[in-house]
């Protein structure tokens, strides 16, 4: 699998969890969604922006340097309205307002990255990169997982 198609299973996921969470009909069940969905759409951001992002950064103009910089701009504001969300209840109607903002600046920059930046990307990364880039991603994100797993562990006595 390529960086674009990893990336596109990430983004398919992450949507299919905001349509699960505006379809949901109680706050327990949005919350327990935004949550997955947050820490998924967190992860993804900072692996993506680790490996695809510095990859074409790296390797691209300063075209290409550009549209990377304000995806990572676009990510800090997805940050922000997850942290914003995370303070408040999924019962009040201003998280409702939110989290529409958010869905809004998620769809905005999958539809930038998919369309634009992967074309560009394309032109500059070999199959090979972009195969070595989805494998990197991959194995930074099961890294990370594997951290938390253990961080949420209890102590083990000795």
């Amino acid at each position: 699998m390529d960086i674009y198609a990893y990336l596109k299973k990430d983004h398919d996921k992450v949507k299919k969890l905001m349509d699960q969470i505006t379809e949901a009909t109680t706050p327990e069940d949005r919350k327990e969604l935004f949550d997955a969905m947050s820490a998924d759409l967190l992860l993804h951001a900072s692996t993506e922006e680790q490996t695809f992002y510095r990859s074409l950064e790296e390797r691209g103009g300063k075209q290409l340097q550009e549209k990377a910089g304000h995806a990572e701009e676009e990510h800090d504001e997805i940050e922000t309205l997850i942290q914003q969300l995370r303070k408040s209840s999924p019962e009040e109607s201003s998280w409702l307002i939110t989290f529409g903002t958010l869905k809004h600046a998620v769809e905005h920059q999958v539809e930038e990255e998919e369309g634009e930046i992967f074309d560009k990307a394309r032109k500059i990364l070999s199959d090979n990169q972009a195969e070595r880039l989805a494998e990197e991603m991959d194995i930074l994100k099961k890294r990370h997982q594997t951290k938390s797993t253990a961080a949420m562990r209890p102590a083990q006595r000795v």
